[in-house]
């Protein structure tokens, strides 16, 4: 037997261990006219057949009651309904003060939390003294992980679909050996990460591994392929954490757009400059310097805007843009002599070039 949350996680069970890990099929099927359904249930590596029953706490499923089954005995199931439901009805109690405790625990925790990311705490020491509470040390750096679903709706299942994303990253941190600091923020699920190498600023070997794991996990939920997050900065001081949870939200945005499954912050450069100034500005910038050739492709009905976009991702290399495009060199040469005269500039001069990447970056990143 084994009694499960509403997320599968083990609660109690009847093995001979401190912890279990079960995957349980999606499949199921509604046995007889009784509440009982039958599923498979992975329990450390080895299947069972098993037939579950929903703990119900008024009409929400909080849990489930699993029977094993083995050697693929069947049973008449039937004849142990009214002892499972009154099994249940026990479980959906104690559930329901766990239940309970964890929200008033963690309506303080997100309180702190919350004061954290804005930067409403003034003083070192009573964000030391706050976190000691739940054993988070603040006295080593950490940076702020964002986590979130792509193209979410507040309005659908997605509510419930982000409370498994915080699940999993809570889950995800206790496998890593991390005191879980976590907050769900609407659509958002924040992660506070400590970083135990005081040297390692660039923040890469530390969380990729934990990431990677986590939205490999949500890959196999609900959640599918809609979850992405962004990284950001490593800050000793943890009165500064506000801005590396502004960074990470930048970093989600424009990994969403570049299509960068790991964004981090540290690494953006020109992008994080231009996604954050005035739109006006960057439009009348990009007009500026770009205006002339799409102008032209668009009343000609030419390609030349690919051509420089194709050149410019190439370091201006004249053989790798003509291989990648499968073009011929001299008429590459061409095209770049013409976009050179609608342009009235030379490709070979450098602050040419850094204006053309700054307006491709520009049309990327706003979608001009």
């Amino acid at each position: 037997m084994i009694i499960t949350d509403s997320f599968y996680h083990v609660l109690a069970s009847s093995f001979n261990k401190e912890s279990l890990e079960i995957m349980v099929s999606t499949s199921f099927e509604n046995y007889s006219q009784t509440a009982f359904f039958t599923c498979t249930l992975n329990v450390d590596g080895i299947d069972y057949q098993a037939y579950g029953y929903p703990i119900k706490l008024g009409t929400h499923n909080v849990g489930n009651l699993f029977l094993l089954l083995e050697n693929e005995v069947q049973l008449d199931i039937e004849n142990y309904e009214s002892i499972i439901q009154y099994g249940t009805s026990l479980c959906s109690f104690r559930i329901k003060q766990m239940v309970d405790i964890k929200k008033e625990s963690q309506r303080y925790k997100d309180a702190f939390l919350f004061d954290l990311l804005y930067g409403n705490f003034k003083n070192r020491d009573d964000i030391l003294a706050y976190g000691s509470l739940w054993k988070w040390d603040f006295n080593q750096p950490h940076a702020v992980i964002v986590l979130s679903m792509i193209e979410y709706n507040p309005y659908s299942e997605d509510r419930q679909l982000i409370d498994t994303l915080l699940y999993l990253t809570e889950k995800a941190l206790v496998q890593h050996g991390y005191e879980p600091i976590a907050i769900r923020k609407q659509s958002e699920v924040v992660l506070i990460l400590p970083v135990k190498e005081q040297a390692n600023y660039t923040l890469r070997a530390n969380p990729c591994e934990l990431i990677s794991y986590i939205i490999k996990q949500t890959k196999e939920s609900p959640i599918g392929d809609r979850a992405a997050c962004g990284v950001g900065q490593v800050y000793e001081n943890p009165g500064e954490l506000f801005r590396s949870y502004q960074e990470a939200k930048v970093a989600y945005e424009i990994g969403l757009l570049l299509k960068i499954e790991i964004p981090y912050f540290h690494d953006m450069g020109l992008e994080r400059i231009l996604y954050k100034h005035d739109l006006q500005d960057l439009k009348e910038y990009y007009n500026h310097i770009l205006g002339p050739l799409q102008k032209y492709d668009e009343t000609q009905d030419g390609d030349l805007m690919f051509t420089l976009e194709s050149f410019a991702h190439h370091q201006f290399d004249l053989k790798q843009t003509s291989d990648t495009i499968f073009l011929h060199r001299n008429t590459l040469r061409y095209r770049i002599k013409k976009i050179e005269e609608i342009l009235n500039i030379k490709l070979d001069d450098v602050n040419n070039r850094l204006n053309i990447v700054a307006a491709l970056k520009i049309k990327q990143l706003h979608n001009i």
